[in-house]
């Protein structure tokens, strides 16, 4: 049993495939991806299974054609999701517009959302990975029903171009992320589109001069209490009245009235 590749160590295995992520490299493009998911796909499986899996097959010939035709490929599928990738921006949402429209004319498909993104991706074989994937599929998942979200990078470069609009809903914070997302909405004939953000996706609470005023001050505040209490039990241990500690005291506590006075208004 010498020879057997049963009697390989599993520290080697591990070793090996370190290296070989090491030494093949790391891939990266620029490309616009679009993220499209079915709207409550599960809830209609447990309706009727295979009307569900026919429409989504329907639904995903009009993907296929229409991703194809702007020069697109598909990337990623899984279950009634898909990711595709486009060297175009104009020609990745001018796709999706009329997979939308599609989608909303015919019969016996499934409704979509669809989340569009210029961004840096990792290239895995045939896979997409990285943020600028993840940042399109959170835009998919902040979509309404036959809508179509995209990121500020797909609107610089597609504004007036085509015959959309794009709508900036405001800024938010997509899940997993740390930092907030200018979100907008694709305007068309036929593309649903939400009214404002408040509906689509929460939004991170910016801090104002008197919030970070007032979070300094309480640590002051902290500092000043744990600097004086070693000093009050002095006088008090001391006895006769107050002495030298005091005085240390009637500072930290000067200091503290000042940082409080000049606290910005709220």
């Amino acid at each position: 049993m010498h020879g057997s590749p049963f009697s390989v160590q599993p520290r080697n295995i591990l070793r090996y495939a370190d290296q070989m992520t090491q030494t093949a490299g790391i891939k990266r493009k620029l490309k616009t991806i679009l993220a499209a998911d079915a709207v409550n796909f599960s809830g209609r499986m447990a309706r009727n299974e295979v009307e569900t899996v026919q429409a989504l097959r329907r639904s995903r010939t009009i993907f296929e054609h229409s991703i194809r035709l702007r020069g697109g490929r598909i990337a990623n599928t899984a279950g009634d999701g898909l990711i595709a990738e486009f060297p175009s921006v104009v020609e990745a949402v001018a796709a999706a517009v009329s997979i939308q429209r599609a989608l909303c004319a015919g019969k016996d498909l499934l409704p979509f959302r669809i989340g569009l993104h210029l961004g840096d991706v990792i290239v895995e074989g045939d896979d997409l990975l990285g943020d600028g994937v993840n940042l399109a599929a959170r835009l998919q998942e902040a979509a309404p029903e036959g809508g179509i979200f995209v990121s500020r990078q797909v609107v610089d470069q597609a504004k007036g171009r085509l015959e959309a609009e794009f709508r900036q809903l405001g800024p938010s914070l997509p899940k997993n992320f740390t930092e907030e997302v200018a979100i907008y909405a694709v305007l068309a004939e036929g593309i649903a589109a939400p009214s404002d953000l408040a509906a689509v996706a929460p939004r991170r609470a910016v801090p104002t001069a008197y919030d970070d005023a007032r979070e300094k001050f309480s640590r002051t505040k902290l500092r000043a209490g744990l600097a004086g209490i070693p000093l009050i039990f002095i006088d008090l241990v001391n006895g006769g009245g107050p002495s030298w500690p005091a005085v240390g005291v009637a500072a930290i506590g000067f200091s503290v009235f000042m940082k409080w006075r000049k606290l910005p208004p709220k």
